[in-house]
């Protein structure tokens, strides 16, 4: 029973998400839509399952959701904004900033609140999480050694509301 339920909510996101990419919905849209992410959402139950994985979440990270629409649509104009007055040239633009999430004592909490933090910090264009703050086989940039918790965001379009701060608190 719980394979079921655990395949039918994936098989709700995996269908909900590509609805979400439509801007009309067609027959031959919603029949591709409810027939494809069957066998995906049964397929990320027996990978989750392989790998012995599973999602702890805390209902507080859910304050990370009211400000992440706002965020997305704002970096996005400044994002095309700074296009518009001048093309980026590698190198001229953004800055790198460490972002460290609240510290969990659980493991299992810390590595599902990694994963939302590099999604919801990762969604919005004027920013990318290019890895951890203190991964070896990153150069060093002169700042403290990181907790392993840290995360390295390369920011391009910088302003209010800002997700890492959203994060962080």
């Amino acid at each position: 029973m719980d394979r079921f339920v655990e395949t039918l909510v994936w098989w709700v996101v995996l269908c909900g998400l590509w609805l979400l990419t439509l801007s009309t919905f067609p027959t031959p849209e919603l029949v591709a839509a409810v027939a494809v992410s069957l066998p995906c959402a049964a397929a990320a139950t027996v990978a989750r399952r392989a790998v012995g994985a599973s999602w702890r979440v805390r209902p507080g990270w859910a304050r990370w959701l009211p400000p992440l629409p706002v965020a997305v649509l704002a970096d996005t104009v400044r994002v095309l904004a700074a296009v518009l007055r001048r093309p980026v040239v590698r190198g001229e633009r953004g800055r790198l900033l460490r972002v460290a999430p609240r510290p969990e004592s659980d493991k299992r909490y810390a590595a599902t609140q990694r994963a939302l933090a590099v999604l919801a910090l990762s969604l919005s264009p004027g920013s990318v999480v290019v890895g951890a703050a203190n991964d070896p086989d990153r150069e060093g940039d002169g700042e403290g050694d990181g907790d392993g918790d840290e995360l390295l965001l390369h920011v391009l379009a910088d302003g209010s509301p800002r997700m890492n701060e959203v994060i962080e608190r």
